[in-house]
């Protein structure tokens, strides 16, 4: 095996990695590897990590990012180039859009400390730019520029993390994430006094709904929810301990979970949703109760869920029509539905609009919450809808 051949599999294996580790959802996030003479290896654009062989690997030039052949490259290509220009002795580098520093991309905050390890020192957040454009690389680079770290954080968007090999690039990533939940979790304390940083509870002080916290009646949903797949004749209830209701269409009753009519209306009105994932951790509980649509803090928000997820009641006709433009609906007091062609596709909404709603919830907490630009979220949406669910569909 050559040396390209052996970095083209190190690429492939830390791709999947990146999946097992939960550091991305569906085709987000890249990897890369510094080769000889000016050249790195890369992912190729929306492709599953699963579905990748070494000829599907693209390599590209660190000076200009130009490459040959019919398979594209990365659209991030360009923000691997700037780390392996201001870093010789990098050779591995992973973007990832990993839990905690996205939360901690959408605060305001420019810097985070890290007191030891691999990142001691400070992770430097990047100013926002929309993702795959020029305007985002020259926002790493001058990121870049002023640290001698190995990770920045991209604000609103994820992470880059890189080092002399794969190995210790994700050794980056996962002490990134470790240190960005700390100080979330030590701002929280300080704020409020409490020794420990309970998810339920800092979700509920954030929020301002603290006065429930005690009780745990805001991070409690008023009832857990079904989740569904679409049958050709009805429709599957499910739950996470295995239980399972087939419903079949016109043959709802009044012993049906309230969700039942939901469902059936969904199916009936939107032709391309199969599944439906019930999201239902603390802080999307707590956020439900404050009736207030949840907005695009993150890029992947944008681009898989829309430019909101509309706040509603657990009715057949408002659930339903809130999901005309968004794969995503917050049910007032008990989390919300995430939507789906496939169930993959639903649990990566689910991922998503998780990971938003914990963005939020450390806005607050960080005291401002600037989500992304309307006309920005939408483009955003559009270009999903068009290029990359497409892609995904042909290569999957």
């Amino acid at each position: 095996m050559t040396a390209v051949e052996e970095a083209k599999q190190r690429v492939i294996q830390a791709g999947i990695k990146l999946l097992e580790y939960g550091l991305i959802a569906r085709t987000w996030g890249n990897v890369s590897h510094r080769i000889g003479d000016g050249q790195f290896v890369i992912t190729p654009s929306g492709r599953d990590y699963r579905s990748l062989a070494p000829e599907d690997i693209v390599t590209v030039q660190i000076s200009d990012c130009s490459y040959t052949g019919s398979i594209k490259p990365s659209s991030e290509k360009g923000v691997h180039a700037e780390v392996y220009k201001r870093f010789p002795d990098v050779h591995f580098v992973i973007h990832t859009h990993q839990e905690y520093a996205s939360v901690v991309s959408a605060c305001n905050v420019d810097a985070i400390p890290i007191k030891d390890g691999l990142l001691a020192g400070k992770v430097l957040c990047g100013a926002y730019a929309l993702p795959s454009t020029k305007k985002l690389q020259r926002n790493v680079a001058k990121a870049l520029s002023h640290t001698s770290n190995q990770a920045i954080i991209m604000k609103n968007h994820g992470a880059v993390c890189y080092g002399a090999d794969d190995t210790e690039a994700f050794a980056a990533a996962l002490e990134l994430d470790s240190a960005c939940r700390q100080y979330i979790d030590n701002t929280y304390k300080s704020l409020s006094g409490e020794l420990e940083a309970d998810p339920d509870r800092l979700s509920c002080f954030a929020l301002g709904l603290d006065h429930f916290a005690s009780t745990n009646a805001v991070t409690e949903a008023d009832h857990k929810l079904y989740h569904s797949r679409r049958l050709e004749d009805g429709f599957m209830l499910f739950d996470n301990s295995g239980g399972e209701i087939r419903v079949h269409y016109d043959e709802l009753d009044a012993d049906m979970p309230e969700e039942a009519w939901v469902y059936q209306q969904i199916y009936r009105s939107h032709k391309q949703i199969n599944h439906i994932y019930w999201c239902g951790i603390p802080e999307i509980i707590a956020y439900s109760h404050t009736g207030q649509p949840l907005k695009p803090l993150l890029d992947d928000f944008a681009q898989l869920i829309g430019t909101s997820a509309k706040s509603v009641e657990l009715s057949p006709a408002k659930v339903s029509a809130a999901l005309h433009k968004s794969s995503a609906v917050m049910i007032r007091g008990n989390g919300a539905l995430c939507c789906g062609s496939s169930y993959e596709d639903a649990i990566a909404v689910g991922m998503v609009l998780e990971k938003n709603g914990k963005a939020h919830i450390g806005a607050k907490l960080l005291g401002r919450v600037k989500p992304i630009h309307y006309l920005e979220s939408l483009l955003m949406r559009l270009v999903y809808l068009k290029k990359y669910s497409k892609q995904a569909a042909v290569t999957s």
